[in-house]
């Protein structure tokens, strides 16, 4: 009997996989990037300026409704703590104070903060929601002891979810054309259009 090998990449991003991290989960990946420890491959945290687009942008070409980035916060001023919130034509505001996350043993790691996306009058207004997830004050001046070239005092890890995807307004058919039929076929089961660090599997079929 003969065997043709055949090699499937899988990643985050692959249809059926889902990433869902607890909020303390979340603290743990940005603790670890901020002293460039690295992460596990299918970890689908991006690096992204996400103060210098609108949000849409960063979905552009995506089916996912909600993704993750580390981002880094520009303060309005040096010598304060504010932060800028404005972004393309719009703004991000915030809807509480911040919610304190904890380890295990009970210690503060840092802050779930709760933002919406405005820009008035616009179809986009209200309909982008962020939690950004940042530091202690506490375990910055830790890491500013332990870690020699600490430099990502201001980043922050950030989930962005849209509220209407692109599946919300598909109409229902009772007939499926051929076309759409092979695209669903000859589709390689991945959900974004840039290459991701993936794990490779390998099957054999006779």
């Amino acid at each position: 009997m003969a065997y043709k090998q055949e090699s499937i990449s899988y990643s985050a991003y692959t249809e059926g996989f889902r990433f869902h991290p607890t909020d303390r989960e979340l603290m743990k990946y940005l603790l670890h990037y901020v002293i460039d420890k690295p992460l596990p491959t299918l970890v689908p945290i991006e690096k992204e300026d996400l103060y210098s687009k609108d949000p849409w942008v960063f979905f552009d070409g995506r089916k996912d409704k909600t993704m993750y980035f580390f981002t880094e916060l520009k303060k309005k001023k040096r010598e304060n703590r504010r932060f800028v919130r404005s972004v393309g034509s719009g703004s991000w505001k915030s809807q509480d104070k911040g919610k304190a996350i904890i380890s295990e043993r009970g210690s503060i790691l840092g802050y779930k903060r709760s933002l919406r996306y405005q820009w008035k009058e616009s179809v986009h207004d209200g309909q982008w929601l962020m939690k950004e997830y940042s530091i202690s004050d506490e375990v910055k001046e830790q890491l500013r002891k332990r870690v020699r070239d600490y430099n990502k005092e201001n980043y922050v890890l950030c989930r962005v979810k849209r509220k209407k995807g692109e599946d919300d307004t598909i109409e229902q058919k009772e007939t499926i054309e051929t076309e759409e039929l092979n695209a669903i076929i000859d589709d390689p089961l991945n959900g974004v259009l840039k290459p991701v660090a993936s794990l490779n599997l390998t099957l054999y079929n006779s």
